[in-house]
């Protein structure tokens, strides 16, 4: 929505949900709304929410979750709907435009080379240069690390995080840089206080701990950074700092690993210019060039949306 508005001036009316009995209705669910039973009903038997009464022009969601609330929603108001992820068990056709990364077959279908994101580039900048002339006395270059945690086939122990951390004191006195650090939720308090202790003080510039202090200024130290580093474990945050427009470097540790369809949309990015891949331990040799900018991208997805769903 963030991008569409830039095309349209729109009022965006977002509504929280939560699913009840989420296994049980991941079951019933498809079977009802291929049935065309009531979806108010539906809504009301599946979802804790709020809807609004007076009919939307659009619905919009993403996440799985809130796939059958979509669908409902639009069988409600009778207007068009778009749907980013998978769609659990449903036929992506059932939506008016059906946004994933990778190719579903369904007419509705648009692959995207992103996910929408709420970031700009430029207003990141921005702030990130404020930002860092308040915060930050180093005045050499800057690498920010955003930290995710156990996700996507992966699963971080310990010694990961006391082996990034130590990666990071190597970095830092090889290339004479500091560090910006974000951990996360999924970071867990145990890995986020073994990464910390990892840390030699002398690499850092700035940390937000999450587990102690979550400051909610990701994007800033985004923009202040001169290059990037994100770890593999999480897609949205792989977007947020693709979609930031600096030299990225997308860190693979921990143990497991993401499925091939997940390991796909990585290879796309990296061929795209968008990132560099490394693994936890190797060699950092270089920032690498950033080749290509992630707002055209963004743009181009929201003209093909309007041109799917007949909006000048």
């Amino acid at each position: 929505m963030y991008w569409m508005a830039k095309y349209r001036a729109i009022k965006v009316e977002e509504v929280p949900l939560r699913l009840r009995a989420g296994i049980l209705s991941r079951q019933i669910l498809p079977v009802w709304i291929r049935r065309s039973m009531d979806p108010l009903h539906a809504l009301d038997w599946a979802y804790a929410l709020d809807y609004p009464t007076d009919p939307p022009d659009l619905i919009v969601s993403a996440g799985g979750n809130t796939a059958f609330a979509n669908v409902l929603l639009q069988r409600r108001f009778g207007v068009p709907n778009i749907f980013i992820g998978s769609g659990r068990r449903l036929g992506g056709d059932i939506f008016s435009v059906h946004l994933t990364l990778e190719p579903t077959g369904g007419g509705t279908n648009v692959v995207m080379t992103l996910s929408p994101s709420n970031v700009d580039a430029l207003e990141v900048a921005e702030a990130g240069r404020s930002w860092r002339q308040e915060a930050v006395s180093w005045d050499k270059q800057l690498f920010c690390l955003a930290c995710g945690g156990n996700g996507a086939g992966i699963r971080y122990r310990v010694q990961d995080w006391t082996r990034l951390g130590i990666w990071m004191t190597r970095v830092a006195s090889e290339f004479d840089i500091r560090w910006l650090v974000s951990t996360s939720r999924r970071t867990t308090s145990t890995g986020e206080s073994a990464l910390r202790a990892a840390i030699a003080p002398n690499a850092l510039a700035y940390a937000v701990w999450w587990h102690q202090n979550p400051e909610p200024i990701f994007h800033k130290l985004l923009g202040a950074a001169d290059c990037n580093f994100v770890t593999h474990d999480s897609m949205s945050m792989i977007n947020e700092c693709i979609s930031a427009e600096r030299p990225l470097v997308v860190l693979e540790g921990g143990g497991g690993g993401p499925d091939m369809r997940y390991n796909n949309v990585l290879e796309k990015f990296t061929q795209l210019g968008f990132c560099r891949r490394l693994r936890v331990d190797a060699e950092f040799d270089r920032v690498p060039r950033l080749s290509a900018p992630a707002s055209e991208y963004h743009n181009a997805l929201v003209k093909e949306i309007l041109g799917r769903l007949s909006i000048s």
